[in-house]
Order: structure tokens, then sequence, then C-alpha cells
């Protein structure tokens, strides 16, 4: 009677294996969902940096504006300007750094140390005869994981706001 009672009371092989196996595809399936996690917020993080240079070329596009309106729509002339990381902003309308950027996972920050994934242009259209406006598109872009994700802002800069 002792026998008997104990084999009642444990599991059966076949019990521990596809329980063992329900827990694993359980354990799968939460690191997968944990990993699609992780790279969603590391996306958002590069969102949320892409939106910050891009905002800021504006702004400083504006004060280029301000300072003297004359010089700035001489730029104007539909071109796309390169802002990369570390540059001297001024370089750009002077000519030393224009042109178009290369791939965003192609090159690396201007000190050469580390590697730069974002991508910031420029581009500037002079509107009306004589210039009354210039349409300003700035782009931050990137890649990750095998996309390419940007940031456009668009503005229309004029000589009285």
């Amino acid at each position: 009677m002792a026998i008997n009672s104990r084999l009642k009371k444990s599991f059966s092989l076949v019990e521990v294996v596809i329980f063992v196996s329900v827990l694993g595809l359980f354990f799968i399936y939460a690191s997968s969902v944990v990993i699609a996690s992780i790279r969603n917020m590391k996306v958002s993080e590069h969102k949320i940096l892409a939106t910050k240079y891009a905002e800021e070329l504006m702004e400083w596009l504006k004060s280029q504006k301000e300072i003297n309106w004359d010089d700035f729509v001489s730029m104007a002339d539909n071109k796309t300007y390169c802002f990369n990381d570390n540059i001297n902003l001024t370089d750009v309308f002077k000519g030393k750094a224009s042109g178009s950027c290369v791939a965003p996972n192609d090159y690396t920050g201007i000190t050469g140390t580390t590697p730069l994934i974002f991508k910031r242009e420029a581009t500037l259209a002079q509107e009306g005869s004589p210039v009354e406006q210039v349409n300003v598109s700035v782009k931050v872009e990137w890649k990750e994981l095998g996309n390419t994700y940007q940031v456009p802002l668009y503005s229309v800069l004029t000589l009285w706001e």
C-alpha cells in the first residue's frame, strides 16, 4: 500500500517534459518581448537626439538670417549643405564644408574617435524676385537595425520676422 500511494503522488516523465517545454516557450517569448522593447527604446532615444540636432540646426540658420539677410539669401540657391558632427557651422556657409553628406553609417566624427550615426543636411531655396523668403528644409538621418530613419523640419524664413 505504501508503494502505491508514493507512485500516485509523483509526476510522470511525460508530465515533467511537457512542463519544461511550456516553461521554455514562455521564457523564449518573454525574452523576445524584452529584446523588442530594448530595440524600440534605442530607436526612440536616437529619434530624440535627431530632433534635438535638427532643431539646433534650424535655430542656427535663423540666427544666420538675422545676422545678415543678404549673405543668407546668397547661400540659399537651392543647394544642400552638410552639417556633420563638430563642424564649425560658419565654415559651411563659407564653402569649407558644403556638399552632400556621406551615408550615415559610413562616417565617423570629425575627431575620428567616435562613430557618428547622424547625418545633418539643410536645403535652402530662394522664393520670389527680389527674394522675400527662403524655404528651409532640415533633415537629420540615421541607420539602425537595417532601417533608415529621419527627422525632417521645414520652415520659411523671411526678412521681417
